[in-house]
């Protein structure tokens, strides 16, 4: 194969890498990435201090640590999954002062939260009967982002997240389409550059292309 020939052969490569590419990204952003799903909580703990997620159906009981993470502002895990009917126990760190008051729950939940306490180990628990989503904060630090939810049952509604269960690169701002095309072009021009390498030290032979 000579110069022209590869040239053309790169640039035909490149094309078709682009598009199938452009193809496979596409169908996975329309499935969600091929993730899995999880429950929606309407952005309330975006940004939120933490940030952990903990499928936890399945368990009877389930302990959320108030006060987590390097600045102890933080609910633990944050975003929470139950079944109906499980125990959980909100359990205080000991170093600063939180409360745990709810924003948001469904109709007819009843559930009521906690006034701050100061420093020292304690715990208080609820037991989520009603089917939904549950929002709550600690009002001393919710300028903070101390937010928490949790969804209670499986009749909820959920999104898909990427694999492995964490953000897929729609959700982190990556253009899906532009990431793979990208990574076919540099493909290519790394091909390019081998053989422009090869070409200039071994060099061509007189028969290349001429049929013989």
């Amino acid at each position: 194969m000579n110069r022209r020939q590869f040239v053309r052969s790169a640039g035909g490569a490149t094309a078709a890498l682009g598009a199938g590419a452009s193809a496979t990204a596409a169908a996975a952003e329309e499935e969600g990435g091929g993730g899995s799903k999880r429950p929606d909580f309407g952005g309330y703990t975006e940004g939120a201090k933490g940030g952990e997620y903990a499928d936890e159906r399945g368990s009877d009981e389930v302990t959320v640590t108030v006060g987590a993470g390097s600045g102890e502002v933080a609910f633990a895990p944050t975003n929470l999954w139950i079944d109906t009917g499980t125990e959980v126990t909100f359990e205080w760190t000991g170093n600063k002062s939180h409360n745990v008051l709810f924003e948001e729950m469904p109709d007819g939940a009843g559930i009521s939260g906690h006034e701050p306490k100061e420093s020292g180990a304690f715990s208080f628990s609820v037991t989520f009967d009603t089917t939904g989503i549950y929002k709550y904060f600690c009002q001393p630090h919710k300028a903070l982002s101390m937010l928490g939810a949790i969804a209670v049952g499986s009749d909820v509604a959920t999104k898909s997240v990427g694999g492995g269960g964490g953000k897929s690169l729609h959700e982190l701002g990556v253009p899906i389409q532009a990431h793979w095309v990208g990574a076919a072009t540099i493909l290519a021009i790394v091909m390019t550059v081998v053989f422009s390498f090869y070409v200039l030290k071994y060099g061509e032979s007189p028969h290349t292309g001429t049929g013989r």
